[in-house]
């Protein structure tokens, strides 16, 4: 596969996962709000639908700033604070682009505030936590098992060193 198409993908697969991280997470603290009667069904849904949403535009946008910042850099190279600080700023560049399509108009000060922390604190938090799962996944393909692909048609597939050890185990 051509490179541009492996950024293009890994950029929607980080929206995606962004999406679905902070849409459980919105469903959680929305979940225990509605239980204690702060709010109701249909603004639980709300909520969790308009976080799953921004969160995948963060991932997108984050995952571009991602490719353009550390294109030089092995995955493994990159540091937390340098990956929460991409996240960060992706948060504050989709701030930027709500507050210039009339949100600073809307907003009362104190709504703005906090929403350019959400907003910074979620990209942080969703890349860090994206990038930590990436690696330990990545180290558990790196354990020296040989990697099994898709057989075509009515080829055998080889089974690896690791599916005989279990095969033995469980005889």
């Amino acid at each position: 596969m051509p490179r541009w198409l492996r950024i293009i993908r890994g950029v929607i697969g980080t929206g995606v996962t962004f999406a679905a991280g902070v849409g459980v997470l919105a469903t959680v603290i929305g979940g225990i709000a509605w239980f204690m009667g702060g709010i109701t069904g249909r603004e639980l849904m709300q909520i969790v639908g308009r976080s799953s949403v921004v969160a995948g535009l963060l991932g997108v946008v984050f995952a571009g700033i991602l490719a353009i910042a550390a294109r030089a850099r092995r995955f493994t190279k990159l540091s937390l604070p340098t990956v929460g600080g991409l996240g960060a700023g992706a948060g504050v560049l989709y701030f930027l682009v709500l507050l210039a399509n009339n949100g600073g108009k809307s907003w009362a000060r104190g709504v703005g505030i906090a929403n350019f922390v959400v907003l910074a604190v979620m990209g942080a938090g969703s890349a860090i936590a994206m990038v930590t799962i990436a690696r330990r996944a990545r180290s558990a393909l790196d354990s020296g098992d040989g990697l099994r692909g898709l057989g075509a048609g009515d080829e055998e597939i080889v089974p690896s060193r690791r599916d005989s050890k279990v095969k033995m185990a469980k005889s």
